[in-house]
């Protein structure tokens, strides 16, 4: 079930207040955890299942040489998989993720450009992988028996990239840590009014350390002046044990530059001919949006308006809206 993309584990960045670290050095371990979650193929078992399911070459005496020295580096990976298949609310695969990911950035610094340390990891990952399952029913049963553990502390959680950029299209992926033990939390995400799916995790939705692709889809919502702004959509995050956490998605908000031209200023009675230039303030583009007057749309951004006015002047407030709720309403020129 090893799904989790290394690139963006080592490119976390906090999405509420500070940086956070997936795998801090000191974590409390479970009582129910198993002595030795990472049981693999034996030695001699090794060589072949590396053809069998990978089609790799992986050399015996490699293994030899080098085995304790790997195992060494992994034991408090090890330690903490343990912990995380006795942990309620968890799932083996999702165990096996979290020890996936914490291997393949220890192992960056091992061995660099060795291709027999690569075919040893990923076999030796595969291995533990298949006796997962049996381990976590276990650890689990013996969890379940324990006094159940109050949460207190809200969870940390974080997100990469930190911040999603205006318009935002790519991978996002979702961090949570247990401020009290240090071991990560299987963590489950819903975006406020929209279905997101996540097929690198095996329940297909959006979950702890599982990449997805998003789009941010923001929402619209009455502001003082009588128009609606856009902002970023509400998160909920629930996990097992813990109460459920409510936080907006850490999305910086698309902003539009819009310019009257003649301004507001220079508009005389009888026939009024105008244009308001709407563009993107980060990317300079030019936006299509609704021009209105009160309540009535006279024409379109970066299009040529005309208007009729009395001998007073008098006209309704004119304002921009957008057509696809990317942007904010913004007002042009008040009512005279």
């Amino acid at each position: 079930m090893r799904f989790v993309s290394l690139a963006l584990v080592l490119s976390a960045a906090p999405l509420l207040a500070q940086q956070h670290n997936l795998f801090p050095p000191t974590f409390t371990p479970s009582p129910c955890a198993a002595p030795n979650s990472c049981e693999t193929f034996t030695d001699s078992e090794l060589p072949n299942a590396a053809f069998k399911f990978y089609g790799l070459q992986l050399d015996m005496h490699w293994v030899e040489l080098h085995r304790d020295e790997v195992l060494k580096a992994m034991e408090n990976a090890c330690k903490r998989h343990a912990t995380c298949l006795a942990t309620p609310g968890t799932t083996y695969w999702f165990c096996d993720d979290i020890l996936t990911t914490e291997v393949h950035a220890i192992a960056k610094n091992m061995f660099p450009g060795d291709a027999q340390f690569k075919n040893f990891i990923e076999t030796w990952l595969l291995g533990i992988d298949i006796k997962a399952e049996a381990k976590w029913f276990v650890a689990q049963k013996c969890a379940k028996d324990l006094p159940p553990q109050p949460h207190t502390k809200p969870l940390e959680i974080w997100m990469s990239p930190p911040v999603l950029p205006p318009n935002y299209k790519g991978k996002v992926i979702f961090y949570a840590l247990d401020p009290d033990t240090h071991i990560p939390v299987l963590v489950s995400f819903a975006f406020e009014g929209q279905i997101v799916y996540a097929p690198a995790n095996p329940a297909g939705l959006p979950a702890t350390v599982y990449p997805f692709d998003y789009t941010v889809r923001y929402k619209r919502v009455p502001n003082a002046e009588g128009h609606r702004d856009v902002v970023a959509p509400t998160m909920t995050a629930t996990a097992e044990g813990y109460p459920p956490v409510k936080f907006p998605l850490a999305a910086e908000i698309p902003k539009m530059i819009v310019e009257m031209k003649p301004p507001p200023d220079k508009l005389r009675r009888g026939r009024n001919t105008f244009t308001i230039e709407a563009r993107d303030a980060t990317t300079g583009k030019p936006v299509e949006a609704r021009v209105m007057m009160g309540d009535d749309p006279i024409g379109d951004t970066n299009m040529p308006i005309t208007i009729e006015l009395n001998r007073k002047r008098e006209h309704p407030e004119i304002w921009v809206t957008s057509l696809f709720d990317q942007y904010s309403d913004v007002v042009v020129a008040r009512k005279n």
